[in-house]
């Protein structure tokens, strides 16, 4: 089988489900997901044997595979990681930061500002994504992007889900990575380092406004 064939239904899939597409808790099956996405049954069945042992499916004996509810614990673990790795990964960018970079990131911001100012969920938090990956990639880290990626599901989903919570303050978002891009641009390795820990201590703060909303995409332990 085609190498990107598999690649294809692995991404749509796990897409699916870090975007809540598929919610925690729904029942989904080869034939459902094959269907839906108009993939065929076989890489559907190696896909989502790799997102079981990531850990965003389970498998039920004589019930059936369920979409898992968020480990709050693993979300705030993957944070953790974030918090010691992402500044010095971003110190390391602003010595490499090129035009070309400069640009994507500009470019990102913009976008990130209409997709907030509409309220687009989905796209601002792929943006979102861009606007590290981009920092990741221009201090030649993308290998410990990929890395996160593969071990930062539970974080990654949390973080998609407060994108749907009521009352989310959406300046607040687009303006502490606007603060983030000045302080690479001007050099400043103070500020960059408070900002970048302020913006990933962002996710504590949100935690109780997030799962009070979603409850049941949670575990009673993680309330």
């Amino acid at each position: 089988m085609d190498t990107n064939i598999r690649r294809n239904a692995y991404d749509q899939i796990k897409y699916k489900i870090i975007h809540f597409h598929y919610l925690p808790g729904q029942k989904v099956s080869e034939k459902m997901i094959s269907e839906s996405l108009n993939l065929g049954r076989t890489p559907v069945r190696e896909a989502l044997i790799r997102i079981e042992r990531e850990g965003l499916i389970e498998v039920i004996p004589q019930s059936g595979t369920y979409v898992t509810i968020i480990n709050m614990a693993s979300a705030k673990n993957g944070r953790f990681v974030r918090e010691c790795i992402e500044p010095k990964i971003m110190l390391e960018a602003m010595t490499k930061l090129t035009q070309e970079g400069l640009m994507h990131l500009l470019v990102n911001m913009q976008h990130q500002r209409e997709a907030a100012q509409a309220e687009e969920p989905d796209h601002f938090f792929d943006l979102d994504q861009d606007f590290h990956h981009e920092f990741y990639k221009i201090a030649n880290k993308n290998d410990v992007w990929n890395w996160l990626q593969l071990n930062n599901t539970q974080l990654n989903r949390f973080r998609r889900l407060r994108l749907k919570a009521a009352n989310l303050n959406w300046r607040k978002l687009v303006e502490q990575h606007q603060k983030i891009l000045k302080a690479v641009q001007e050099q400043n390795v103070d500020n960059l380092d408070y900002l970048i820990h302020a913006h990933l201590h962002l996710m504590l703060e949100e935690k109780d406004l997030v799962t009070q909303q979603f409850p049941a995409y949670f575990g009673i332990e993680d309330n």
